[in-house]
């Protein structure tokens, strides 16, 4: 370990030794249900699928918004809704034990701050910070349990895994949760308030995210499709075809068509039109999917907005042969008229669902005209 490590591992010990005295150590697991204060409802949707609200009075929060978050109860992690997301050797992700938690190690090394009134926890951990797909699937779902309990008509605040994405905010405005009730956890990692609610994970029913992303419970698809799409979409002038271009995306560095420019221009020739999603605000997106009759893209994020989208819209996922079912899974669910066209990495460093790829533009346009 060099000099400057060793500084800053000390700087980093001599902080939660300092935090510790101030707020204490966490040093035992609670139940949530052997403990009388707090409050624990059953969701359940279409008799399928069941879901647990937990309400914790005088409630406290840890987060490190991506891998760790708990919930305390005086100095005690309540372990039902709180999470520890952790590498496996094959590189899966589950949620650890409790006793790994960064606070049994660490404590609570951020300045707590007190929230008068009630709040609901959007945390998810891992991807659903900052990529859309997550934002769209672990996180929004989360209202859709809460409006099925009296808990909702309480709830004051809102805390977020991050604010820093324009989508984020705007997906609450559309469902009147107004700005002033958003709390982002970055800038409010360790807070207090009068009561903390949570609920369990929507689509993470297993303990293993990279095989439920492949199957999205469809009172989730139902209730998107109810909360953001309005009757007056129909007549609104948008392209019916279009080409989900991510040559100027943020994860291009990752992912990328490496002849975007071929693919795109043959595209225009086609009569589609190309469209940077992130240039859209969500309400457009909504609107834009929702009109369309034929869509293009490469496997992304962008493609959560299938579940806008009527049911026999023409889809063509462009993918590594690592990228894997979740978008056809969706497109099928949501009864779309779904085809991939699947090239092979050309990269070497980079695998699976990140690798560039090169389009075959003939194979391409033949699967195109095979569709019209």
């Amino acid at each position: 370990m060099n000099n400057k490590k060793k500084l800053t591992k000390f700087y980093k010990d001599i902080k939660y030794f300092i935090f510790k005295i101030i707020y204490g150590k966490i040093d035992k697991t609670l139940i949530a249900k052997k403990n009388k204060k707090i409050i624990i409802k059953s969701v359940r949707f279409k008799n399928l699928i069941s879901y647990k609200l937990y309400n914790i009075p005088n409630g406290r929060l840890y987060t490190d918004t991506v891998n760790d978050t708990a919930f305390i109860l005086n100095k005690s992690l309540v372990k039902e809704p709180s999470f520890q997301y952790r590498f496996k050797k094959n590189l899966k992700i589950i949620n650890g034990k409790t006793t790994e938690n960064f606070v049994f190690e660490n404590g609570t090394p951020n300045i707590k701050k007190k929230i008068k009134g009630n709040v609901f926890s959007l945390l998810t951990g891992g991807a659903g910070k900052n990529n859309y797909w997550h934002w769209i699937f672990d996180v929004l779902p989360r209202i859709g349990i809460l409006e099925k309990t009296s808990f909702k008509k309480k709830t004051d605040y809102y805390l977020l895994p991050s604010m820093s994405k324009k989508y984020q905010v705007e997906t609450l405005l559309e469902i009147k949760i107004s700005a002033s009730r958003l709390i982002n956890s970055e800038n409010n990692k360790h807070i207090i308030c009068n009561n903390l609610t949570s609920v369990d994970h929507p689509i993470n029913l297993s303990n293993d995210p990279s095989k439920s992303i492949l199957n999205i419970p469809t009172w989730v698809i139902q209730w998107l499709k109810k909360k953001y799409i309005k009757k007056n979409y129909k007549s609104l002038n948008l392209p019916k075809k279009f080409f989900i271009n991510r040559e100027l995306d943020s994860n291009t560095f990752a992912r990328k068509i490496i002849n975007n420019d071929d693919v795109k221009n043959t595209l225009i020739n086609l009569g589609f039109k190309s469209v940077c999603l992130s240039d859209l605000s969500f309400k457009n997106q909504v609107k834009l999917f929702n009109n369309a009759k034929f869509i293009i893209g490469l496997h992304g994020g962008g493609f959560a907005n299938l579940i806008f989208s009527k049911q026999g819209t023409k889809v063509i996922e462009i993918a590594s042969e690592k990228s894997g079912d979740v978008i056809l899974n969706l497109a099928k669910k949501c009864k779309l008229d779904f085809r991939r066209i699947v090239q092979k990495n050309n990269s070497k460093q980079l695998k699976f669902q990140n690798s560039h790829i090169l389009v075959d533009i003939d194979k391409l346009k033949k699967l195109i005209l095979s569709l019209k």
